[in-house]
């Protein structure tokens, strides 16, 4: 390995470890800071949660149904018939989904998805009231290509998972020692660009629809 590249991996471990290495004093004063930082500016809004979220996701052009837990898979199969799709799908998981018995006549695939790929179904980690963002983790069996390649995302929300602002969602992620995650993407509507010719076009990096369950038993 030449001199260049071993000073350049030396440099990226040493700013990863901030310089020094990782004793009980230094963990104990990352997690005092953490806990004693507290968020700058955020907007007041008087609507709840869920409300709130509904309403910021619709003003991104995504849509979204309110279900039970026990109809997951009715609620996937009667928005894939609207769109008159195959109930084919490359499925994720999540508390929620984990638990949902799919019937013989929806094809799961547990799989990353390609260019190919039409449906995925995936549960977000939380969502964001603020924004309308869905938090999405990554991990063995929460695979990040089901957030960009598919034609059409359908995200499993837990209503219990709604924060009221962006800076809620990184305790949460701590406390149910979430990290080290591969990555956090966070997601606010389906994908559009104005770039050609200031039209509107979906689809251009990523899903073009984006429909959220949202469980509220």
């Amino acid at each position: 390995m030449s001199e260049a590249r071993l000073e350049i991996l030396s440099n990226i471990r040493k700013s990863l470890t901030a310089g020094e290495p990782k004793t009980s004093q230094r963990t104990s004063e990352l997690r005092a800071r953490l806990k004693g930082t507290a968020p700058q500016i955020q907007p007041r809004f008087a609507e709840d949660n869920l409300t709130r979220f509904c309403e910021k996701h619709v003003a991104v052009h995504g849509t979204y149904e309110l279900i039970k837990s026990v109809d997951i898979e009715a609620a996937v199969i009667r928005y894939l018939q609207g769109l008159e799709i195959d109930p084919q799908i490359h499925l994720g998981a999540g508390p929620c989904l984990d638990q949902v018995g799919w019937s013989e006549g929806v094809f799961t695939y547990k799989k990353s998805a390609d260019k190919n790929t039409r449906v995925a179904v995936s549960e977000a980690f939380a969502a964001v009231a603020e924004t309308g963002t869905l938090v999405m983790c990554s991990g063995s069996d929460l695979l990040p290509s089901h957030n960009f390649l598919p034609d059409d995302h359908i995200v499993i929300a837990d209503c219990e998972r709604i924060v009221r602002y962006q800076e809620d969602v990184w305790p949460l992620l701590r406390v149910d020692d979430h990290f080290p995650q591969r990555a956090v993407n966070l997601i606010t509507g389906p994908s559009k660009t104005g770039d050609i010719e200031q039209t509107i076009q979906y689809g251009a990096h990523g899903p073009r629809r984006l429909h959220v369950l949202i469980v509220k038993d």
